[in-house]
């Protein structure tokens, strides 16, 4: 079987290209709220599709990558949890008084934050880091000497499908951490599948559209868990009665999700 290097490598530097894009459309129009979202998107996507090609790669050079990676976009994290908490406050069915008002106050400041840090030294060099390296991949000594195959690339995709299906089958509900984990593995499933379906053929794109299933569900399960804890720590002094009420209907509502969540408890293979 041929060796698969350049697809994989092809693939893991237009990820870095599309970080770029977005990047310059972020920046372009940062009161978007898509913008910062596909940005976001773009950075862990990139993240998940190198993670899947880790065990070609050598580990500190895998590491430093990822760790550039992080530290740009854990600083976009707040933006995007201001901006799901308006969508959700902006559904209720209750007057909401000045509380859409005072959380976009917020949200401007860290949009503002965000837009300095994106256009900052750290984020520039870290990103030019990231290109410098895709542009010649650091594999490991074994893989310049044999090469990767089609086959290898599979497994590892099998595997990581395994996995993720064992865990969701035990996973503690009520553990924030474990169901955080829990659904980046399924998102770095969707990814790989969307991103090497040329590599691992069209039931891994059928495999990504699955997991996304899971991505969602648990997907909304962390936004509930962020939102209660947004709901309950967000400066109430001073906000209208209106105001105060919207934000004990937004926790209950986000609090209920959760519970029934946990109530399910593990989801016995068989019954998936």
């Amino acid at each position: 079987m041929g060796d698969v290097r350049k697809e994989l490598a092809r693939v893991l530097r237009e990820g870095e290209r599309t970080v770029e894009r977005r990047l310059k459309a972020f920046l372009a129009d940062p009161d978007d709220v898509e913008t910062i979202h596909r940005l976001r998107i773009s950075i862990r996507s990139l993240r998940s599709l190198l993670a899947f090609a880790s065990p070609f790669l050598r580990r500190r050079r895998h590491r430093l990558l990822q760790d550039d990676l992080r530290s740009v976009v854990i600083e976009t994290s707040r933006l995007r949890e201001y901006d799901v908490l308006l969508r959700q406050i902006r559904a209720l069915d209750v007057p909401c008084g000045e509380l859409v008002e005072k959380i976009g106050e917020l949200r401007e400041l860290e949009r503002n934050h965000v837009v300095d840090v994106m256009r900052g030294r750290h984020a520039r060099r870290a990103l030019r880091r990231v290109g410098k390296t895709l542009e010649k991949l650091p594999w490991r000594r074994r893989v310049r000497e044999a090469g990767v195959t089609r086959g290898d690339v599979r497994a590892a995709f099998d595997e990581l499908v395994r996995s993720v299906d064992e865990r969701y089958a035990r996973v503690d509900r009520a553990d924030a951490d474990a169901v955080h984990t829990l659904r980046k593995r399924a998102k770095r499933v969707r990814y790989v599948g969307e991103s090497f379906g040329g590599l691992l053929g069209p039931d891994a794109v059928a495999e990504g559209a699955r997991m996304r299933l899971v991505q969602d569900e648990l997907g909304d399960i962390c936004d509930a868990r962020v939102n209660v804890v947004m709901a309950r720590e967000f400066p109430t002094r001073g906000l209208s009665d209106e105001a105060r009420g919207a934000l004990e209907v937004l926790l209950a509502q986000n609090q209920a999700l959760v519970d029934s969540f946990c109530e399910l408890g593990t989801v016995p293979n068989s019954q998936r």
